[in-house]
């Protein structure tokens, strides 16, 4: 199986889209990159249309990740099945609304249970052939260290409501921010816990993928309620510490602080729940829809 595989490819050694991409090759998928993002910024938008055509016509099928900003226009020479994965939550942005009031996909996978509901609501063409895919970890980054310098940690990107959830524990978290790849990995390594916190009140059912990176780099995950049905799927009721408030949080961290059997207890969950969850389980969930629509 050959796909077009167009995404952003400029996060050499991290970022889902390398790791998908890896898994895909693994897995006998061959994967022709495309840039859109690099792209868009050399070609208007008549030279994109006619360069994803010519890339796509020794594949089987477009796989389009993210996509925002693109347009429907630039697909409509396409005569191969487009499977499209939305990993920005739509109920919070808006910018692939175009692409999801057209008909050129046969598959639609989505972030969250709130995503399908927008579908039901916004895109009601698009209910029977869309999912959830959710995030995951990468195999090759699945290092369970047990030397820890640090406590806790928070290294996502901070927005305001994230500062305001940290601020009563911000003695016992320590925040870290812009770093990634192998220095984002390091600093999880070094921590015991690693704390989730929703970006926007609009996307609470998120299930953010620092979580897998964290439960990949031995730590136990302390996040805002998650929602139920995601830690269903995933298998991860047992392995993640739920808090509904700031202060309760910081209670949390006191109450780890002088119980590290709890950790141990839930280091142990996590290590059996990341090993389900790799983006190579997820390639393999996705060649399998692949197949239906190349076998068509």
């Amino acid at each position: 199986m050959k796909i077009l595989y167009i995404a952003v490819h400029s996060h050499v050694g991290w970022g889902a889209e390398h790791w998908l991409n890896k898994a895909f090759n693994e897995y006998n998928i061959q994967t022709v990159l495309l840039d859109f993002r690099k792209e868009q910024k050399l070609n208007n938008d008549s030279e994109l249309e006619t360069l994803i055509t010519n890339k796509s016509k020794d594949c089987d099928l477009i796989f389009l990740q993210r996509a925002d900003n693109l347009i429907p226009k630039l697909f409509q020479h396409i005569k191969i099945p487009i499977v499209f994965w939305s990993t920005e939550p739509i109920k919070l942005k808006n910018d692939v609304d175009p692409l999801l009031e057209s008909n050129i996909f046969s598959w639609v996978f989505v972030h969250s249970y709130s995503c399908i509901n927008r579908i039901q609501n916004d895109f009601p063409h698009l209910v029977n052939c869309t999912s959830i895919m959710h995030n995951a970890a990468p195999k090759e980054k699945i290092y369970l260290a047990s030397n820890k310098s640090i406590f806790s940690i928070f290294n996502r990107n901070l927005s305001w409501r994230r500062k305001f959830w940290l601020f009563p524990s911000k003695k016992i978290i320590k925040i870290i921010k812009g770093r990634f790849g192998d220095e984002y990995y390091n600093d999880l390594r070094d921590s015991l816990i690693a704390i989730n916190i929703h970006y926007s009140s609009k996307n609470l059912d998120d299930f953010e993928s620092g979580i897998f990176e964290a439960m990949a780099s031995g730590c136990i995950v302390i996040s805002e309620s998650l929602d139920k049905q995601s830690l269903i799927d995933l298998g991860m009721e047992k392995a993640i510490i739920q808090v509904n408030s700031p202060s309760e949080l910081k209670q949390q961290l006191l109450y780890l602080k002088d119980n590290p059997s709890i950790i141990t207890k839930y280091q142990k969950e996590s290590e059996i729940a990341i090993a389900k969850n790799t983006w190579h389980t997820r390639a393999q969930t996705m060649k399998n829809k692949f197949k239906e629509f190349c076998n068509a």
